[in-house]
């Protein structure tokens, strides 16, 4: 089986240019402000799909202006633009982001909240057959994503 746990999306740069952040915001139709660069920059470098209080304390480190209401609301329109994705965790209280919009998967450790991606193009297959066989009516789906809760085993012996 062709399974692979992948850290981060090959598009994405370690170290994103000002150049690269600026083109990815005015691809997806938006200006390229001081406060959205340093926004997309720390959800870029930040790994490990950060909440927006996280994006906030890194922003924090670069403009002290910032407000957290000012991070929620480009977050959203990086989302509604396809920058990111907001990513639920199982108790689905927090909105965490994810500058990764390829295809894939997230695994979420209930011990550790640590959520990490995953990649299979097997199940991906699996899926997609799985929904063409069942013909949803009035519905056609574009896309899916998978997530599954549970705990790392080298955590869980860890806390026994």
């Amino acid at each position: 089986m062709s399974t692979s746990t992948k850290h981060s999306d090959a598009s994405l740069p370690a170290a994103p240019t000002r150049q690269w952040l600026r083109d990815r915001l005015t691809q997806a139709g938006l200006r390229a402000t001081r406060q959205r660069l340093v926004i997309l920059e720390s959800v870029v470098v930040e790994k490990g799909h950060p909440t927006a209080e996280q994006v906030h304390r890194q922003v924090l480190m670069h403009d002290a202006t910032v407000s957290l209401g000012t991070v929620y609301k480009a977050l959203d329109s990086f989302v509604t633009t396809g920058l990111c994705k907001r990513v639920p965790t199982a108790e689905g209280a927090c909105r965490r982001y994810d500058a990764d919009c390829s295809i894939h998967h997230h695994l979420y450790c209930s011990n550790t909240q640590e959520i990490i991606d995953y990649c299979d193009p097997q199940l991906d297959a699996l899926i997609q057959e799985f929904l063409e066989a069942r013909g949803f009516q009035n519905f056609w789906p574009r896309s899916f994503s998978l997530h599954i809760t549970g705990e790392r085993a080298d955590v869980t012996n860890e806390q026994q």
